[in-house]
């Protein structure tokens, strides 16, 4: 099997072979999504905004009979094809940009243990001619149900396919457990709508190493487009394990540096 590599990966890539599926095992993966902002979104924090992207399976989700009893997470490749996909779904222009990463390949994680993302590239699998049958609404045939029988027997985190919005763009459908596996970035939010075009944007993790800040996912956004906080995000359990976690790798580190210390004396 050939690497396989896709755009908002920036890492070394390392591929498992599979008899019948592209499936990928790799990290330092970029990933956006983007959807209309409305106003009872004002008031919830970044960590209840980034828990409602993930979806319940209902009859009126996106592809959501395609694997039944799941819940599912869509993002795209880059802001642009984010973009593109959520105007194809009717979006106007205030709009809520979530840039996130795969925790596990973070110098710092937040979620233990640190695990990089199995993919399986369903752009190999004609993947897309199963989703243009599913917009049309016409009957899957006995190998397309084989095919999406495959890759849910293999539990992947996620399956890439092309972008139908965006030429040469690449979407993600997140299953649950791959889902788990993302930390936000930074959240963006502009009022294109709105006079003077109000933005700005909320950073969970900075530096190139996307170093996290787990207090930050208590932030969230007020009118207009102004930025308050949750003091009662930091009793949550949530924020104490991602900093079980963050304490745990700082640990690490000090004796890591305590024994090369002692070994070059």
């Amino acid at each position: 099997m050939s690497p396989i590599f896709f755009p908002n990966h920036t890492g070394n890539i390392s591929i498992l072979k599979h008899k019948s599926l592209p499936l990928v095992m790799t990290g330092e993966f970029d990933f956006y999504r983007c959807i209309q902002f409305s106003d009872n979104l004002y008031g919830k924090t970044v960590s209840e905004l980034h828990a409602g992207n993930l979806r319940l399976s209902r009859s009126d989700n996106r592809y959501s009979n395609l694997f039944p009893g799941q819940r599912l997470s869509y993002w795209a490749d880059s802001p642009e094809t984010a973009r593109a996909e959520a105007k194809r779904w009717g979006a106007n222009n205030n709009l809520l940009m979530f840039w996130a990463y795969d925790d596990g390949s973070s110098f710092i994680p937040t979620v233990y243990p640190p695990q990089e993302l199995q993919i399986i590239d369903g752009t190999q699998v004609e993947f897309n001619k199963i989703l243009k049958k599913l917009e049309r609404h016409e009957t899957l045939s006995k190998s397309d149900r084989e095919v999406i029988d495959d890759i849910a027997y293999e539990e992947p985190d996620c399956l890439a396919y092309e972008s139908e919005a965006r030429k040469g763009g690449t979407n993600y459908l997140f299953f649950e457990h791959g889902f788990r596996k993302l930390s936000i970035r930074e959240v963006r939010l502009r009022l294109g709508d709105a006079p003077g075009e109000n933005h700005n944007r909320i950073t969970c993790a900075d530096t190139s190493d996307y170093s996290p800040r787990p207090a930050h996912y208590g932030n969230m956004f007020l009118p207009i487009a102004k930025i308050g906080y949750d003091k009662k995000y930091t009793e949550s359990d949530e924020y104490h394990l991602r900093m079980q976690v963050v304490l745990y790798k700082a640990e690490r580190i000090v004796d890591e540096y305590n024994n090369k210390a002692k070994n070059d004396d």
